[in-house]
This record gives structure tokens, sequence and C-alpha cells, in this order.
């Protein structure tokens, strides 16, 4: 068999374990009606996993493209979260919450591309 048919395998495990990480996040950042840093921070952590260990460390180092696919697409995709952004968007809006509204999207948009750029930038 040929590697590249583990990859799937890989993807998904990785995911479970960014799914978990999100979860145990969420734990020890609960949902407060007011701002939702647990949102805000397991983004910026995806953010910062992506791009330091896919984009920056392991294509230094050389890591095999599984493993690279594993950490990018399943951890930080597991990791990560869009569809919790919209929802806790929504949700603010529904709440009048506009001040909060706003912020969380500069926030999470703004300062994620700011994060990705800076990060991107850097020679590991």
């Amino acid at each position: 068999m040929k590697k590249e048919q583990f990859y799937p395998l890989g993807i998904f495990l990785a995911a479970m374990l960014g799914g978990l990480v999100r979860y145990l996040v969420s734990t020890w950042l609960p949902a407060s009606p007011d701002f939702p840093w647990g949102t805000l921070f397991v983004n910026y952590l995806g953010i910062f996993c992506l791009i330091f260990l896919v984009k920056g460390y392991l294509v230094y180092k050389g890591t095999s493209k599984g493993l690279i696919l594993a950490l990018g697409t399943g951890f930080c995709g597991g990791l990560t979260t869009f569809s919790s952004l919209m929802l806790d968007t929504v949700k603010l809006l529904d709440t009048g919450r506009y001040f909060s509204l706003v912020l969380y999207l500069l926030l999470s948009i703004g300062g994620g591309l700011l994060l990705a750029y800076f990060l991107g930038r850097k020679k590991w």
C-alpha cells in the first residue's frame, strides 16, 4: 500500500484531536452572552498552529506531506470553527450587543489576518 492511502486516516485522527482541544478550551473559557472569548481564542490558536507549524517550522524541516496534511487540514481544521464564529455573530446581533458584535468581527477577521500576516512573514 502507498503511504498516500493513509493520509485521510491521519487527517481524520488529527481532526478528532483538534475538535477535542476546541471542546476543552470551551470548558476552560465558557461561553459568555457578552463576548465569545472561547471561539476567538481557538481561532487564534488555529492560525498560530497553521502558520507556525505547517507553513513555517515543519516545511522548513522537510516534514512529510502526510504529517503536514494531518496537522494543517486535520488538527487545525478541527480546532478552528468558522460556523461558531457565524453563530456567535448572529447571537450578538439578535441580543442587541452591537459593540461586542463589531469588536468580535474586527478581532476575529482583522486580528486573524494580522496574526497570519506577521507569523507568515517570519523566517522559521
